[in-house]
């Protein structure tokens, strides 16, 4: 690794379960988090977006309840974001549809700035489902990611997708089972660790506009 510092990561959890149910996305992104602590500190935090107040729109903030602006501050600060959503009728959720739309704010200030606060951030992606489609999704939340400032290492997602007919109630059960998800995981971990620390070194510096 680059650098032995301490890291600070950010889950974005997109599961349409309310705590305390239990969501396979969020043990998928846990196997990640867990990862990657056997590399460096990392103080880590999952948020369950069903259960904050995330209005449509495309401000900054929408309402006097809106949470958007602290979920935010809480990526602004993080060096790791990940995104982790279920698959559902072969999309990613409607909430982290909601979280690329609200995300467009951000956009809006880079372009107007030429500064991205997203900048140096280093992202990942976790997808769950009980049917295929996991590749799709990723690769439909990597274009976001990337145009947004994000870094995407190799190998900065992992997945599972259960089999077509089965119980969805035994999906966790086999996916614990599955050495791939595991491997994955810990892959993953290692690379969003890697390409922080590295950048935490030598951070990208922002283009300077040519009137500058």
């Amino acid at each position: 690794m680059p650098a032995d510092v301490s890291l600070d990561a950010l889950v974005l959890n997109a599961s349409l379960k309310h705590k305390p149910d239990s969501s396979n996305t969020d043990e998928v992104a846990n196997l990640v988090i867990d990862s990657m602590k056997q590399y460096c500190p990392i103080t880590s935090e999952i948020l369950r977006l069903s259960d904050m107040v995330i209005p449509v729109g495309l401000g900054f903030k929408e309402s006097g309840s809106d949470e958007w602006p602290a979920v935010v501050k809480k990526m602004k600060k993080a060096d790791i974001v990940i995104f982790a959503t279920p698959i559902w009728w072969g999309q990613r959720s409607s909430l982290m549809q909601r979280v690329m739309e609200r995300m467009d704010a951000l956009d809006e200030e880079y372009r107007a700035s030429n500064r991205s606060a997203l900048l140096n951030k280093v992202a990942g992606i976790v997808v769950t489902g009980s049917e295929d489609g996991a590749q799709q999704v990723i690769a439909s939340i990597m274009e976001v990611l990337t145009f947004m400032n994000f870094t995407l290492p190799p190998e900065c997602a992992a997945y599972w997708v259960g089999e077509v007919g089965l119980p969805s109630n035994t999906d966790a059960e086999r996916r614990r089972k599955n050495e791939a998800v595991s491997h994955m995981a810990k892959n993953m971990a290692r690379n969003l660790v890697y390409y922080s620390q590295l950048l935490k070194q030598h951070p990208l510096k922002p283009q300077t506009k040519a009137s500058e």
